[in-house]
């Protein structure tokens, strides 16, 4: 027991053979002591003194100030409040690993593409037949940016895609569609000046 954690039991062990409520509390023994030496100090001296020869003679009767302590009528619980501590650190994850937390929440009917990958370089989870990747495909948030697309290394496996990343059907050439303008909807504007007529 290091000297600050005696000197707390013993005033505790004063304080309490007198039938005095503890009310210190702190977060380290220091504060425990602080606070138990300021309420044994506000004692009238008459106080102190029994209190120390109680105390004294218990610790003399049974051998420790801890057997002491717990030979007390009620029961007295020296305890520091718990400081949290800054969260340690876990060991990061290696690639594999995040991988196989996330594959693991997949059925064995979607297995994932030994070839195609995900815009985060993870393999993408491969759909057996193209109604389910189209029942995905409704349940996703960005279904604007979603296509359904059938893998080209497996057969009759399809995956979903993001427009514009590299999915097959955003590598295809792009149809171009122009809006037709009637004479009647341009203005006519001045070649010479560019002010409208």
């Amino acid at each position: 027991m290091t000297p600050c954690k005696r000197k707390v039991s013993r005033l505790a062990l004063y304080l309490s053979s007198l039938g005095i409520s503890l009310v210190a509390s702190g977060s380290s023994y220091k504060q425990l002591l602080a606070g138990l030496q300021h309420q044994y100090d506000t004692l009238p001296n008459e106080q102190r003194k029994r209190a120390r020869l109680t105390g004294r003679s218990l610790i003399r009767t049974l051998g420790s100030i801890q057997a002491a302590l717990t030979s007390l009528p009620y029961k007295i619980v020296l305890q520091e409040k718990k400081v949290r501590s800054a969260p340690v650190a876990s060991r990061t994850k290696t690639r594999a690993e995040i991988f196989a937390v996330i594959s693991r929440r997949w059925s064995a009917l979607t297995p994932p593409c030994p070839s195609c990958r995900m815009g985060n370089g993870y393999p993408k989870r491969s759909w057996p037949t193209r109604e389910w990747a189209d029942e995905v495909w409704a349940r996703q948030h960005d279904r604007a940016t979603l296509n359904v697309y059938a893998c080209p290394v497996q057969h009759g496996f399809w995956h979903l895609g993001h427009v514009g990343r590299h999915t097959p059907a955003a590598s295809k050439s792009k149809k171009i569609y122009f809006r037709s303008i009637l004479p009647s909807q341009l203005q006519a504007t001045s070649i010479e000046t560019g002010e409208h007529v």
